[in-house]
């Protein structure tokens, strides 16, 4: 190895100037010309090939460091914000189809509900409900509000005023083995503290025709089909917010077919002889 005296850096032994700082090495070859050219003798100034040292090699030969060893850090593949897109549909479109399926059950189960309630025989046409203002045809709207009879039907020797509110059915219900309506009325009732009542439910026919049996427990006195409760008001204003009475399907002495019927509500004395008149019901009725 050959030392540069002027930095001290290492060179190969063929070197003639230090690739650090240019230097000319100490034991480089040094050729004098002494008199220019002689025969076929070539400058000594310049190499075989006819180029100067200068040219050659350049007025100083600048060091270029070796290049480094090192490792890149690779960049993150673009693909993987595809991917994720990917994941996330994904995930949105299992949501989709986990509340599809949630709501397909939803609506069978009803349907099976709905289906349970039509076989039973005998059933109204209408579906139940349960709301307390809804009643079980659309035509039933138009009956909700009481109708009074005229004060010369008034047979009862009872002081009583009267103040209607509603009624409303539940369709399809069992009571002691029986099927049938359960009943719900909702009126006021003043001048009565103490004294025996009932509320009768008369059953008819879309024609005032009422319904007639021989039954005591489903029937009026005077023969007529008819859900009747015994009251016996407490106060001076006594308020029946609801107030219910149960028919059975049976009771109605009907045929097999579709009829288009009728309740005639009212409020009579311990004889069955009307107070007040309180309100109608109209509904349709089929039997199996």
């Amino acid at each position: 190895m050959k030392k540069c005296q002027t930095c001290g850096n290492q060179n190969a032994d063929d070197m003639r100037f230090c690739l650090n700082c240019g230097t000319a090495l100490p034991d480089a070859p040094v050729i004098v010309n002494f008199g220019g050219s002689q025969g076929g003798q070539s400058n000594p100034g310049t190499n075989p090939y006819g180029k100067s040292m200068e040219t050659q090699f350049g007025n100083k030969p600048v060091f270029q460091p070796p290049p480094q060893n090192y490792s890149m850090v690779p960049q993150p593949s673009r693909g993987g914000g595809s991917k994720k897109i990917m994941i996330a549909v994904g995930g949105v479109v299992a949501l989709f189809l986990l509340i599809l399926v949630a709501g397909a059950a939803i609506v069978g189960y009803n349907m099976m509900k709905k289906k349970e309630v039509v076989v039973v025989s005998p059933t109204p046409t209408s579906s139940p409900t349960a709301s307390p203002s809804a009643s079980p045809s659309p035509s039933a709207s138009k009956s909700v509000s009481p109708t009074p009879k005229p004060t010369s039907t008034l047979t009862s020797s009872v002081n009583a005023k009267t103040k209607f509110d509603k009624v409303w059915v539940d369709y399809n219900v069992t009571e002691d083995g029986e099927r049938g309506m359960r009943i719900h009325v909702k009126f006021e009732v003043s001048g009565m503290e103490g004294v025996d009542s009932y509320l009768m439910v008369y059953f008819q026919k879309s024609d005032g025709t009422s319904l007639t049996t021989g039954s005591s427990v489903y029937g009026s006195m005077d023969g007529k089909v008819a859900a009747k409760k015994a009251l016996k008001p407490g106060y001076d204003v006594t308020v029946y917010k609801d107030l219910e009475v149960f028919m059975p399907y049976s009771e109605l002495n009907l045929t097999k077919g579709k009829y288009n019927l009728k309740m005639d509500i009212d409020l009579a004395d311990d004889d069955e002889k009307l107070i007040q008149h309180l309100g109608y019901h109209e509904f349709e009725y089929e039997k199996f």
